[in-house]
């Protein structure tokens, strides 16, 4: 039986009425990643909130809180429907990992430890140092590249920080678990949805649904004991170990599966055969939002926005780009490829050093992370949008959705048999395999010729099947479905968002 809180214990939002204000039912969603975090999986539930609310839902929120952030835009919170509320979980180091920090610095000052695994600090708004940051570009393996007995002392150092990694996100995860427990309410929550990764919040949103008795929804953007790729630092047998028991046991309790591609949902459910009828696929979706105006002009541009880590090589586009370069005399005036997040070099090769390599020189422009008001702006500017490789059989870069949005070309680099190839087979995408550096000067000089004849691109934009409303539509209706066919009073008035002269970006 759903149990109700005493309304006294309950945490204050960081965002949103501090009361229900109706007695409208309501979701409570647990994800490390949500507004006014930066991060690219955020995007996925900010968006959705929206059809929510039009469902007459209401969605509670506990996500990271802003003083551990490194970096916040508050602008996204403004996005949000007016009745959603947003609750902080604080992320704190572990003993174990003061300590080692101590040690290290006793030892070492300030070098780097072993297998990049040393702490990096990111001063947060409350002063607690962040103790690890995203794996060193390209410092990342494959499964079978992965010796499955640690033989060796980097093997146990592995087994050492898979462990770590484990307990890092659990650690997380169960602060999210109790901040979720206090304000949960029998009377109005209908659900628990964890979105991950960190993939251990599934594991927190099970015993938290349980203990409530509302049906859990794990909604995973990505695999989590499936990955094709993952940090050196923790690529150990143990990892995947750990992670296949996790999941076993939150697969086993879960009302609603949420994959976002077809692929990794037949590889799950193939190993769950007694509940594969609760798997569902909710792939990412471009957002129905205002593109900002940008005036395009004779020099072309090539965009990416994001970081570029683990498998994401840029090396293929920067030697096809160069190659066009020479083959049609262009100047820096004329074509150009741009990246803003965190992209300043790959397998520790500065991008400048790799651009300076194939004759780019002075094409080249690298800018940090933006918010995303004018990141939205900044691919607006493009005439070309480019998503790099991704060793996945499983995953859709959320990118290529978003992409769809503007009315540049899509170049993707992805073999034929991924499933953003499939996803894209039929539209006026171009699907490149990586390792094709003929292709890809093919593809980047004809679009480039097109543009200098005036010709200008497509809107991918246009079929609805790729949208994130019609993608929260199908996840909406199987919600209701597991909540016993209840379905929340339709909103006669538009989702309350606030104006633009509220908004920060005015």
């Amino acid at each position: 039986m759903a149990v109700t809180r005493d309304r006294a214990a309950v945490p204050a939002p960081f965002h949103g009425p501090g009361a229900v204000g109706d007695s409208r039912p309501r979701l409570l969603l647990l994800s490390y990643h949500f507004p006014p975090g930066q991060s690219a999986g955020a995007l996925r539930w900010q968006k959705m909130a929206a059809t929510v609310a039009e469902r007459g839902w209401a969605l509670d929120v506990v996500t990271l809180d802003p003083s551990s952030l490194p970096a916040s835009d508050d602008s996204r919170l403004w996005d949000l429907p007016a009745e959603t509320r947003v609750y902080g979980a604080r992320e704190r180091r572990l003993l174990v990992e003061r300590l080692e920090h101590a040690l290290w610095t006793l030892i070492r000052g300030r070098r780097r430890a072993p297998d990049g695994a040393a702490p990096v600090e990111h001063a947060s708004a409350s002063g607690v140092a962040r103790a690890h940051a995203r794996p060193r570009i390209a410092d990342s393996l494959a499964p079978r590249e992965i010796r499955w007995w640690p033989s060796d002392g980097r093997g146990l150092r592995r087994a050492y920080r898979a462990m770590l990694h484990v307990a890092r996100d659990g650690a997380w995860a169960g602060e999210a678990r109790r901040v979720g427990a206090r304000m949960l309410d029998g009377r109005l929550h209908r659900a628990v949805i964890t979105c991950g990764p960190p993939h251990m919040i599934h594991d927190a949103g099970r015993t938290l649904a349980r203990a409530a008795g509302l049906p859990h929804v794990m909604d995973l953007r990505d695999p989590w004991s499936l990955p094709r790729r993952i940090p050196e630092a923790h690529a150990s047998p143990l990892f995947f170990r750990l992670a296949r028991r996790y999941e076993r046991r939150a697969v086993r309790d879960a009302a609603l599966v949420i994959t976002n591609t077809d692929a990794v949902r037949d590889a799950m459910s193939a190993g769950a055969p007694g509940v594969s009828a609760r798997f569902l696929t909710v792939t990412n979706g471009f957002d129905e939002e205002p593109i900002p105006v940008v005036p395009v002009g004779r020099r072309f541009v090539i965009a990416y926005a994001g970081g570029i880590y683990l498998d994401r090589d840029p090396r293929s586009l920067l030697r096809a780009a160069g190659r066009v370069v020479r083959e049609l005399a262009l100047t820096p005036e004329d074509f150009g490829i741009e990246l803003i997040g965190a992209a300043e070099g790959f397998g520790g090769v500065p991008l400048a050093t790799m651009a300076r390599e194939e004759g780019l020189e002075g094409f080249l422009a690298c800018w940090p992370r933006r918010p995303r008001g004018e990141a939205l702006a900044f691919l607006a500017g493009a005439r070309m949008l480019v998503s790099l490789p991704q060793d996945s059989a499983y995953a859709i870069p959320s990118k290529v959705f978003e992409y769809m949005q503007f009315d540049a070309w899509l170049l993707v680099l992805a073999e034929p048999q991924s499933p953003a190839a499939q996803l894209l087979r039929g539209s006026a995408a171009d699907v490149v395999a990586p390792d094709d550096t003929d292709a890809l000067a093919r593809v980047i000089r004809t679009r480039y010729e097109q543009h200098a004849r005036g010709e200008r691109p497509e809107r991918g934009a246009s079929r609805d099947r790729f949208s994130r409303r019609h993608q929260a539509t199908l996840l909406l209706d199987a919600i209701e479905r597991v909540v016993g066919g209840e379905r929340a009073p339709a909103r006669r008035e538009a989702t309350a968002r606030a104006t633009p002269a509220t908004s920060p970006l005015s």
